[in-house]
C-alpha cells in the first residue's frame, strides 16, 4: 500500500474519531475527507515528447532509469508541439530544446538536470584546419560571436526567428550590429571562405552571423547556408566542399565519434574537449570555442505547476512521482 493511501486512511479514521467526540456529522466529514484524498491521489505525471525521444539512447527509458521513476502517461507529439501541449494542459511535463523560443513565449520553467543525465549540446564553429592555417584570424572572429551566445541571448534570438517569423538574415545582422561587431576593419590577406549551416532557425541565424562578419572583414564569402542536416553537411565539410559551419558538441559525439549508449563525458568542457581532440587528429577539422548556451534536452513545466509543487530539479519531480 502506497504511503499516500496509508496517509489518506489515517486521515479518514481520525476524522471519524473527531466527529464522534464533538458530535459533528461523521458521514459528511468522511465524504469530504475521501474527496480530499482522491483529489490528492489524482496527479498523474504525464509527459509530452516526440516519438524519437522515447527511442533514443539518451531518451526516455534510460532517463527514467537514471532518475528512478516512470511517467504515468506518454503523450506523443511532434517536437515543436511539446511546449504548447504543456501550456494547454495536455501534459504536465514536456521535453524539448533548452534554447527553444516557445519556452519564453509560454513562460515555461525548466527543471534542472541535477544528476547530469543529458549530454551537452553547445554550438561551436567547426572549420577545416587548412583554412585556419591560411586565415588564423577566423578563430578570433568566431570567438567574438560564440562568447556572446549565452542561453538567454540564444533563446531570445530563436524567439524572433521561429516564433515571430523574422528572417534569420535580419536577426543575425541586428545581433552583430547591436554587439558592435560590424566595424569594416578588414584583415590582411582575407581570402575566400565557404560558409554553410544546417536548415533550422537557430543554425541559419548562426550561419548568417558567420557570413556577415567574415564579409565585413574583407573575406570573399561563398554562401551555402541551409545546406542540410548532419548526413549532408558533415561530409561536405570533410571533403572540402564547405569550409565552416556550426555544429553541436553532443552531435559530434553521437554522429561523428559514434557514441551509442556508452557513458558520455560529463560536463560541457569535457564533451567539447573529447570531440575537439578526436576531430582534429582524425579528420583535420577544428572545433572553435563553443557558445555558453547549452541546447540540450530539457524537461519543463508551467510556472503555475512549478509553484504548486515546488519542483526546481528533476530529482524533485522524481521524488514526487515516487510518493
Amino acid at each position: 500500500m502506497c504511503k499516500l493511501m496509508k496517509k489518506g486512511l489515517f486521515v479518514v479514521a481520525f476524522m471519524l474519531l473527531v466527529a464522534g467526540l464533538v458530535g459533528c456529522d461523521a458521514e459528511e466529514m468522511v465524504e469530504n475527507g475521501v474527496e480530499e484524498v482522491a483529489e490528492e491521489e489524482a496527479v498523474d505525471i504525464s509527459v509530452a515528447c516526440s516519438a524519437e525521444w522515447v527511442e533514443r539512447d539518451d531518451g526516455m527509458h534510460p532517463f527514467q532509469e537514471h532518475y528512478g521513476f516512470e511517467f504515468d502517461e506518454v503523450v506523443n507529439v511532434e517536437l515543436g508541439l511539446t511546449y504548447s501541449a504543456v501550456n494547454q494542459g495536455d501534459a504536465l511535463v514536456g521535453v524539448g530544446d533548452a534554447t527553444e523560443g516557445r519556452i519564453i513565449k509560454y513562460d515555461l520553467a525548466i527543471l534542472e538536470d541535477d544528476k547530469d543525465f543529458f549530454p551537452a549540446y553547445n554550438a561551436a564553429p567547426t572549420v577545416r584546419q587548412e583554412v585556419l592555417e591560411a586565415h588564423p584570424e577566423i578563430e578570433e572572429l568566431m570567438r567574438e560571436i560564440s562568447s556572446r551566445l549565452d542561453l538567454e541571448t540564444q533563446t531570445e534570438l530563436n524567439l524572433r526567428t521561429a516564433i515571430d517569423e523574422e528572417d534569420p538574415k535580419d536577426v543575425a545582422r541586428d545581433f552583430l550590429e547591436e554587439e558592435g561587431l560590424l566595424t569594416g576593419e578588414t584583415v590582411d590577406d582575407a581570402g575566400e571562405v565557404t560558409v554553410s549551416s544546417k536548415t533550422f532557425a537557430e543554425a541559419l541565424t548562426q550561419g548568417w552571423m558567420t557570413y556577415y562578419l567574415l564579409e565585413d572583414r574583407g573575406f570573399e564569402v561563398n554562401n551555402e547556408i541551409g545546406l542540410g542536416e548532419v548526413a549532408i553537411i558533415r561530409p561536405a565539410l570533410e571533403h572540402g566542399e564547405i569550409d565552416i559551419y556550426w555544429e553541436y558538441t553532443g552531435t559530434g559525439l553521437m554522429n561523428v565519434m559514434g557514441y551509442e549508449g556508452e557513458e558520455l563525458p560529463e560536463g560541457e568542457e569535457e564533451t567539447f574537449q573529447e570531440i575537439h581532440d578526436y576531430d582534429k587528429a582524425e579528420n583535420g577539422i577544428k572545433w572553435l570555442d563553443y557558445a555558453p548556451a547549452n541546447n540540450t534536452f530539457v524537461l519543463f513545466v508551467t510556472e503555475e505547476t512549478q509553484t504548486k509543487y515546488g519542483w526546481e530539479t528533476l530529482s524533485d519531480l522524481a521524488e514526487f512521482a515516487n510518493q
